[in-house]
């Protein structure tokens, strides 16, 4: 019994003297504060060493929008600056439970930091209402939310299934490198809260550290500390494989179909017409979509302008088998015509069996096989000797070659129109795939 009032009385004790021997308040935050930011002893615009190692890391939390148009990434996610400053130690000893206190931009030095790749604000980087975590060892921690706005420069080669690396630039302002160096804390972009994006992944990134050089009028060269971290980006192609691909490609076959169209039918012109209004208008809607750039060109444009010239080539075709057509069928084919028929033609469209076998000449005609010879008797019994003549065959008519180059242009634009699709799709995935690795 006596030994257990003897516990409750030192527990008890011990309570009661705790708070006095160096728990935490804020009599205490309040006088560390007092001592370290003492203007006698601490000045803000002065730097705490002759040359300081600034610690930088980005991480992210959303990938807003990356317009390819405009070339302009954005993003959001926060910079963590860290550095020493000795100013700012207290001792431990003294206030063991107070690990770090809280200051403001206001008071306490900080580098000079600004994003050279900004489009939205080029100016340090700086909010009054952002608070500093200052740690009992002088380790100064900044922690900054921000919306990024960067030029990016985008390479649409592979569009759509292109990968872009784009770069957040942080230099120092002001501090050259023999002042302050910048030093990355982590070997790539924090990204472990990022939040999925509807149109791109990100693959990698990585942190460079570099130095930007000027050089002044009387020759100086200044050299400024600068870290760029890279983010390099995929597009989800989905989407664009059925919006885009899909009626392209469909679109580049409608022009060979003008050749199966009667020419009878009057709409044939209508037709190929209506074909290179769409081409025309998918090809603007595309360009509309890329950067107005020749550093670097789309595949998918340049696909899409072989195809408009296929079309206007298609159309051209067209006029000249309707002007051939309707030529006079009084007016007998030319010998050139005849060879081109003959050579051309008819071995190059697949046609041989579809069309009857039209000799040469207006009045070529077969000879008569003698085991043939035909022998008449008169009423008389005298035997006629056959006509020595030969006999007249179908003539060839401009009718017959007019339908024949319809189908030798369709079996040349059909050949022509599936190898540009074929070195289209592989140019795209193959360069895609290369590109993203």
């Amino acid at each position: 019994m006596a030994l257990t009032l003897c516990g409750l009385f030192l527990y008890s004790a011990f309570n009661i003297l705790r708070p006095t021997l160096g728990a935490w308040s804020h009599t205490d935050v309040h006088t560390i504060r007092g001592t370290i930011l003492s203007t006698a002893s601490y000045h803000r615009l002065v730097r705490p060493a002759e040359k300081i190692t600034v610690n930088v890391s980005l991480s992210l939390l959303t990938v807003n929008d990356l317009d390819v148009k405009t070339q302009t990434l954005s993003t959001t996610g926060w910079l963590t600056v860290g550095w020493q400053d000795a100013r700012l130690t207290w001792n431990a000893a003294t206030y063991p439970d107070v690990s770090h206190v809280y200051t403001l931009d206001s008071e306490v030095w900080k580098p000079e930091l600004f994003i050279d790749n900004s489009l939205d604000d080029v100016s340090i980087l700086q909010d009054s209402n952002v608070m500093f975590k200052v740690l009992r060892d002088g380790v100064v921690e900044w922690k900054l939310p921000r919306i990024f706005t960067t030029f990016c420069n985008v390479d649409v080669t592979y569009y759509p299934f292109d990968t872009q690396n784009c770069v957040i630039e942080i230099t120092s302002w002001a501090y050259t490198v023999d002042e302050i160096s910048l030093r990355a804390t982590r070997e790539s972009v924090n990204i472990e809260d990022i939040k999925p994006h509807g149109e791109w992944t990100i693959l990698s990134s990585s942190i460079e550290t570099r130095e930007l050089q000027e050089t002044k009028e009387n020759g100086d060269v200044e050299k400024f500390s600068q870290l760029h971290f890279y983010i390099k980006m995929k597009r989800k192609s989905n989407y664009y494989i059925s919006s885009v691909l899909l009626p392209v490609i469909l679109t580049s076959y409608l022009n060979i179909f003008v050749f199966l169209l009667p020419v009878d039918s009057g709409e044939k012109v209508g037709f190929i017409l209506t074909v290179l209004l769409a081409l025309a208008v998918l090809l603007t809607l595309v360009s509309d979509s890329i950067p107005s750039t020749s550093i670097n060109t789309s595949i998918l444009s340049v696909y899409l302008a072989v195809t408009l010239c296929l079309g206007v080539v298609c159309c051209l075709l067209t006029v000249l088998v309707i002007r051939i057509n309707f030529r006079d069928p009084d007016t007998p084919v030319t010998d050139v015509w005849k060879r081109i028929h003959d050579n051309i033609l008819v071995p190059c469209s697949c046609s041989n069996g579809c069309f009857c076998r039209c000799k040469k000449g207006k009045k070529s005609v077969n000879p008569i096989d003698p085991k043939d010879e035909l022998v008449v008797m008169n009423y008389d019994g005298e035997k006629n000797e056959p006509n020595p003549e030969l006999e007249p065959v179908d003539e060839l008519k401009w009718t017959h070659v007019a339908t024949l180059m319809d189908h030798f242009f369709l079996v040349v634009m059909v050949i022509i129109t599936t190898i540009s699709s074929t070195t289209f799709m592989v140019a795209l995935s193959v360069g895609g795939a290369v590109n993203q690795s």
